[in-house]
């Protein structure tokens, strides 16, 4: 995981059979036409029903991927589960594939854990990963987790993890927390990603790296262009 991502990413819809597994074959061509409008691959993200998939699902995805000739440089495959054991095996296959990064939620099931415990929970991850090729997004969605990741928070992982924490996608809907996040580590060679092309401009503005945006399943060129011709 050499290759730092930047512009637009499609949290990749995922669509399911009858059967109720996922269409490997239609995701695939998705993941080609996305590709060829210019954006990349936040696969297993919020808007994929990543949480909705078991851990083999996502790895037989991943594999097929790669398998179809897809560059995995261009891809930031969502890793973070509750179970410590699924991030870490999530997480280690990515990188033996070569994906770009991971988007790591935090374990999202209890609430009201503190700076601490989260400190915790990736750091175990990344030292069981043990891959310096390793590049971690943090995923800030707190309407969805309620787990939200403090500024001191992702300063400390900076500060214990250079190179390894790369960015952040802040989901937050609040600009000034990502403009928080631009002003405190940008300098510093950590990626700001929005999650809404309405914060693109604004992002770009600051020093952001671009968005990974749902409706770039739908609009990417557009969305693409935007980031492409910003200046």
């Amino acid at each position: 995981m050499s290759t730092r991502l930047s512009g637009v990413l499609a949290p990749v819809v995922t669509p399911f059979a009858a059967d109720g597994a996922p269409d490997a074959e239609r995701w695939l061509r998705h993941c080609r036409w996305l590709l060829g409008q210019g954006v990349g691959l936040a696969v297993f993200g919020t808007n994929s029903e990543a949480n909705s998939l078991g851990i083999g699902e996502r790895i037989d995805l991943l594999d097929r991927l790669v398998a179809a000739g897809i560059d995995p440089a261009r891809t930031m495959p969502g890793t973070g589960t509750c179970a410590l054991t699924d991030s870490v095996r999530l997480t280690a296959h990515a990188v033996k594939l070569g994906c770009a990064g991971t988007l790591m939620l935090p374990p999202f099931y209890y609430k009201g854990v503190g700076d601490e415990g989260l400190y915790r929970s990736y750091s175990e991850i990344i030292e069981r990963v043990g891959d310096a090729r390793l590049r971690i997004y943090l995923y800030h969605i707190p309407p969805v987790s309620q787990v939200p990741l403090s500024l001191d928070l992702i300063e400390r992982l900076l500060k214990s993890w250079p190179g390894i924490i790369a960015g952040v996608k802040d989901s937050s809907g609040d600009w000034q927390n990502s403009k928080a996040m631009l002003d405190r580590f940008a300098p510093a060679g950590f990626d700001v990603f929005v999650g809404s092309e309405s914060f693109l401009l604004a992002n770009l503005r600051n020093g952001g790296m671009g968005c990974i945006s749902a409706t770039a399943n739908v609009n990417p060129a557009a969305i693409h262009r935007l980031w492409s011709r910003w200046q």
